[in-house]
């Protein structure tokens, strides 16, 4: 069973359980960030509503998570790629040394 904590985004308080001290503190980092990016976005965007703004947050946040997401897939090949390439030079290493 986790830790009840309690978090504030845009000056309400959320009651939340994290799992460990790690998952507490990116919790409260998160919600820093939300806090953060939509106070941001009320400056850039007045007149626009709560909704409208915390809609323009999420947008943000899960654009960054497609882009991490693609930049993960590129190195998970070139990781293949370098490991294929390894096993290849081993193996050539490994028939020079049989002869």
């Amino acid at each position: 069973m986790g830790q009840k904590i309690t978090i504030k985004i845009l000056d309400r308080k959320f009651p939340l359980v994290a799992e460990s001290p790690e998952q507490e503190r990116e919790i409260r980092e998160a919600a820093e960030k939300v806090d953060g990016k939509y106070r941001e976005y009320l400056h850039r965007f007045p007149g626009k509503s709560a909704v409208e703004i915390l809609s323009f947050v999420a947008l943000n946040g899960f654009v960054r998570i497609a882009e991490l997401e693609k930049e993960m897939e590129m190195h998970e090949k070139d990781m293949e790629s370098l490991h294929a390439r390894l096993r290849s030079y081993l193996e050539d290493i490994g028939k020079k040394d049989s002869r």
